[in-house]
């Protein structure tokens, strides 16, 4: 009792103690990893928040600065532009004219009122402080503004836009929303004809409603060292006009305490600054969310886990142990040991068996694997032994260095990049397999290369159905049938060799065919090569030991050996002449080969 006892804890206590190192193992760095990815997409959506807002400042200023720049080249029906029409007015007469200027000043307010749909409220107040807007609420003319401050902080300025915040729109409601105001003297250094202003509601330039799920933030929109907005626990405010925030948007910054994160923005077109500062915790709540769920799913798991171990280990060393007493039970003089059912050593004899199945198929997989790989090492071998030698290097690099010194580098590049391909998938020792897409790619470089060297004396085409592309084949079988039928093809005659690679779908079996006009096969010839492959297909069955490294002997061979390797039953060949000339050579397989 006390043997089962003490395997039964030494169990629980293995498997416990390493499930728990491998859980926090993993969920450590995982945390870790997940932990950073929470910051930074916490960071980045500020920083997007912070982007949208600087981006439509940005855009507000470039639609008034063009709005402004329309008031100088806008025409009206007499062909006089707002300007000249505001200098009618401040003649402050009952003329016509004056009547008709005060209609055009209306319809161009009434226009870009229509064109930007963004536009709260656009306005013209003259030196009369006459009042021109739209939308119109009520009329307005010769009032000024509830603030005549501002407007003379406007008149003083020197032409540039300006941008201030008012909690309300001074022509609507007393319960009217507040706004951004853009302002900028018409005029300045004639005779300052009048002040246009355009105010956008803050709504459609600060998101007000995602800033209020950021309790204790801090929002302030700045001008050089002059604070124009903030905005604090959702509340809209304003510095005093003219105040100085030394530093600006830079002290903000620079203000923001060891719990806080500060953002910062500048608009490029505009200048203006958009400072956000946010309490860590709240920038970090998902995160903070995320390691409270972890760390209880974590303990759950643990939890569940040793209960489950606890009751595994029952179920695992109570059979042992009643397994180790019958064995002890059994005496050498038995024929059968004598074993009660109970114990389910019937089990453990069917393992035995699966285990001898899986070692027989597990050695006659490995055989088939080497088998495949040596024959793909020796058709490497071939294939370096036949193009990657002195002499076709020789051949290359002097077409290159002529290409070169004639000055077609279009050329040298193009030979370059093909013999470096080349060189690579031929040497490459990563997979014995690959998709036909590639095999093709491959030849066409090849081919590419010997068409340097025969010019016009040598063409090819690929013509592959789309669909059997991503086909598994072993490596170099396109390239040694397209050498061969350069090697053999041109014969006696003068017309140029031309090399077809057709590919074919018909049901679950594909076709590949590569066809020449060249000088096709002699009998004697097709006699010898049918016989050499019948004779290495043959051997395939013959023991291991009995395969040499030159089972391939020549590349059309060896492509149809370690094909029939690969695909098995399912393969099928045929070589042979075409009627009309040249030779043939035809590879057929099923996708589940």
């Amino acid at each position: 009792m006390r043997l089962r006892n003490s395997l039964q804890a030494k169990v629980f206590l293995v498997y416990s103690l390493v499930f728990v190192a491998i859980t926090i193992m993993a969920s450590v760095p995982a945390y870790l990893y997940l932990k950073k990815g929470i910051e930074k997409n916490a960071l980045n959506n500020i920083d997007q928040t912070m982007a949208t807002i600087s981006g439509k400042l940005d855009t507000s200023w470039g639609e008034f600065n063009s709005i402004s720049k329309q008031a100088y080249l806008s025409t009206g029906i007499n062909g006089r532009t707002v300007i000249q029409y505001l200098e009618l007015l401040a003649a402050d007469g009952e003329s016509y004219d004056t009547y008709e200027s005060g209609k055009a000043v209306d319809d161009f307010l009434g226009l870009i009122s229509a064109i930007y749909n963004d536009i709260h409220r656009i306005s013209i107040v003259t030196a009369q402080n006459a009042v021109y807007l739209r939308p119109s609420v009520r009329q307005l003319a010769n009032r000024p503004p509830d603030d005549p401050a501002e407007l003379d902080a406007v008149r003083r300025s020197s032409g540039e836009t300006l941008l201030r915040y008012r909690d309300k729109d001074y022509a609507a409601n007393p319960d009217d929303v507040p706004v951004f105001v853009f302002s900028r003297l018409l005029n300045p250094k004639q005779n300052k004809i009048g002040v246009i202003e355009m105010q956008i509601e803050v709504a459609k330039l600060i998101p007000l409603e995602q800033l209020a799920a950021m309790p204790g933030s801090r929002l302030l929109v700045t001008a050089g060292d002059r604070v124009i907005y903030t905005l604090a626990d959702n509340r809209n405010g304003e510095a005093t006009d003219g105040e100085v925030s030394e530093g600006g948007a830079a002290a903000a910054v620079g203000a923001a305490g060891q719990n806080e994160y500060a953002f910062r923005q500048t608009a490029p077109k505009s200048g203006l600054s958009v400072v956000l500062t946010v309490p860590r915790t709240v920038v970090f709540a998902e995160l903070d969310l995320f390691r409270n769920v972890a760390v209880a799913t974590v303990v759950v798991l643990i939890l569940f886990s040793v209960a489950v171990f606890y009751y595994l280990s029952r179920v695992l060393t109570q059979p042992l142990v009643k397994l180790k007493n019958a064995i002890d039970s059994i005496d050498l003089q038995d024929a059968q040991p004598k074993i009660d059912n109970k114990f389910r050593m019937n089990e453990i004899q069917k393992i035995n068996f699966s285990f001898r199945n899986m070692n027989d198929r597990l050695q006659h997989s490995l055989e088939k694997i080497v088998r495949f790989r040596t024959l793909q090492l020796q058709s490497q071998f071939d294939t370096l032994q036949a193009q990657i030698n002195p002499h076709f290097l020789f051949n290359m690099l002097g077409i290159i260095q002529a290409s070169a010194e004639s000055g077609q580098l279009e050329q040298v590049n193009m030979l370059s990049r093909n013999l470096s391909e080349f060189m690579r998938y031929s040497i490459s020792m990563d997979s014995p397999t690959t998709t036909l897409d590639k095999e093709a790619a491959f030849t066409a470089q090849y081919l590419e290369l010997m068409k340097t060297r025969y010019m016009h004396l040598l063409e090819y085409e690929f013509d592959l159905d789309p669909d059997m592309l991503f086909i598994f084949v072993p490596k170099l079988i396109l390239q040694p049938l397209v050498e061969n039928a350069i090697k053999h093809g041109f014969g006696g005659n003068a017309r140029p060799l031309r090399i077809s690679v057709v590919g074919r779908l018909e049901g679950e079996w594909w076709e590949l065919r590569v066809l020449d006009n060249g000088a096709g096969f002699t009998d004697d010839g097709l006699a010898a090569v049918n016989g050499k492959i019948e004779s290495s297909l043959a051997r395939l069955d013959a023991d291991f030991e009995q395969i040499r490294l030159d089972l391939g002997g020549m590349g059309m061979v060896s492509t149809i050996v370690r094909m029939k390797l690969q695909f098995r039953h399912q393969f099928r060949y045929a070589i042979g002449n075409r009627p009309g000339g040249g030779a043939e050579i035809m590879l057929r397989g099923t996708f589940n080969g």
